[in-house]
């Protein structure tokens, strides 16, 4: 039995609404990676209530880094007892943190308040783009894995929003931010339904084919189509020697890109802009107001985002990436020539626009590729069987790049002084952009399966061919 358009056009919303309501899950914790630009200079004020030192400060920042990998293992095997009690906990412990930070009487408590904030951040770095893959027809696929990247963009600004309108009070901030898991803890509850592929895989077929029917629109009490049990078989796997599997080609080959991608991505500074974007802007040579210069940051990274979502569909993976890689390295060495320039003495008569215009450039350019495509391509470029380990384990190692850079930062300045720090991330983002143009593959346009098949070695080392377990064809009656 063929779907109709009206069938379709019926899956379709049903995909978006649920992926959207997944995707509120990452709010929270995206929330506290940008808390730390907006937290840090009320709390080391001289009339802070609670005094803090500027190494205390540098923790308080580093802190959320340090535990986000520790949340990318965990949630690797929360994921193999479903995707939605994953975003579950993740939601949970998010408004755990922000509570715990919003009642603080002491640094210690801010300190662990952040630690729950990174374990959310790790919890949240890759559930819902596997779940956006596994709900999502190929056609819309490519364009919901990026969502999580604008819902990210989008809890980045709201906190630099929220910090620009109540500046001095670090405790309201972290309150309003403890709206949204909340908010994602009733709506997955109520409203969202375990995906299908991961209902398949333990053995639950009727039910994986039911939610497959309404994913793609099929009237309740309709056979599910051919397409629909051909989607679900086509990706079935043998689910034995499942460790086996990770030492295949098929699997090392990717992780090895995707790892690479994320080093570029770290080192090239990306994530040290979010944390200290109000430092950062100074440090640059901005003269406007750092928290507005914050809050323009998150517009910009929001468009840049909302921008990719829509043309992901056209231009794929590669030419974005080559294109944010280029653009990030010119913005990021004009960057370090202006700042050297100011350093040596000479006068600029740019009204402090050239730094801003460079900074809101380097964000703009960033989020176009390096920023966004990574956490997009982990959910759709490991094979099934061993997506759950390796695309946790892929974050958890991005993510420790992330604590190694963000640490370092102050240290950096010390060391290299500002005009260094920039040019060492445009040297970073010249060497990814080398890396895109000759290792990332495409997979726009592409089924989960072909994908896996881009890594498979075609000559007398290829992989054998993995055993089917089951077909569904059998159960079409059934469904």
């Amino acid at each position: 039995m063929e779907e109709t358009e009206l069938d379709r056009r019926r899956g379709r919303n049903y995909q978006m609404l649920i992926g959207f309501i997944a995707n509120l899950s990452v709010l929270g914790p995206a929330m506290g990676m940008g808390y730390s630009a907006i937290a840090l200079p009320p709390l080391t004020s001289p009339t802070s209530e609670l005094k803090m030192t500027q190494n205390q400060a540098y923790w308080i920042a580093s802190s959320a880094a340090v535990s986000v990998p520790a949340g990318c293992l965990t949630s690797s095997f929360l994921m193999r007892r479903g995707r939605v009690p994953t975003l579950l906990t993740t939601s949970i412990v998010s408004l755990a943190g922000w509570l715990l930070i919003y009642f603080s009487a002491n640094y210690e408590q801010i300190v662990i308040g952040r630690i729950l904030s990174g374990v959310a951040i790790g919890l949240a770095s890759t559930p819902t783009t596997v779940y956006a893959a596994e709900i999502a027809s190929p056609k819309l696929r490519s364009t919901m894995v990026t969502w999580t990247s604008v819902a990210i963009a989008i809890g980045i600004l709201v906190v630099y929003t929220v910090g620009f309108i109540f500046e001095d009070n670090w405790r309201m901030v972290a309150l309003i931010c403890g709206i949204f898991p909340f908010l994602a803890i009733v709506l997955l509850l109520a409203l969202v339904p375990e995906s299908p592929i991961w209902l398949r895989d333990r053995g639950r077929l009727d039910e994986a084919i039911e939610v497959m029917k309404k994913f793609r629109g099929t009237p309740k009490g309709k056979p599910a189509t051919a397409e629909i049990l051909e989607e679900l078989d086509v990706m079935r796997r043998n689910k034995e020697l499942k460790w086996k599997h990770i030492f295949r080609r098929s699997s090392l080959m990717p992780f090895f890109v995707m790892l690479s991608y994320f080093f570029f991505q770290q080192f090239s500074g990306i994530f040290v802009v979010v944390y200290y974007a109000v430092d950062i802007a100074k440090e640059a040579g901005v003269v406007a107001d750092g928290y507005l210069v914050a809050v323009l940051i998150g517009i910009t990274r929001l468009l840049a985002v909302l921008l990719v979502c829509f043309a992901s569909r056209k231009f794929g993976r590669r030419k974005p990436s080559i294109l944010s890689g280029a653009g990030m390295t010119i913005f990021m060495g004009l960057l370090s020539i202006y700042v050297l320039l100011l350093d040596k003495g000479y006068n600029i008569n740019d009204g402090g626009f050239l730094p801003i215009f460079c900074l809101l450039g380097y964000i703009f350019a960033s989020t176009l590729g390096f920023l966004v495509i990574p956490f997009a391509m982990v959910g759709e470029i490991f094979p099934s069987n061993v997506k759950d380990i390796l695309s946790g384990v892929t974050t958890a190692l991005a993510y420790v790049f992330s604590f190694f850079t963000v640490f370092i930062y102050p240290y950096s300045l010390e060391t290299m002084g500002k005009h260094g720090v920039f040019f060492f991330y445009a040297a970073m983002s010249l060497l990814g952009t080398v890396f895109v143009f000759t290792l990332l593959p495409e997979t726009r346009g592409k089924t989960l399966s072909e994908i896996e098949e881009l890594f498979v070695k075609r000559n007398k080392d290829a992989e054998e061919p993995e055993k089917k377990v089951f077909t569904l064809r059998s159960v079409t009656a059934e469904s």
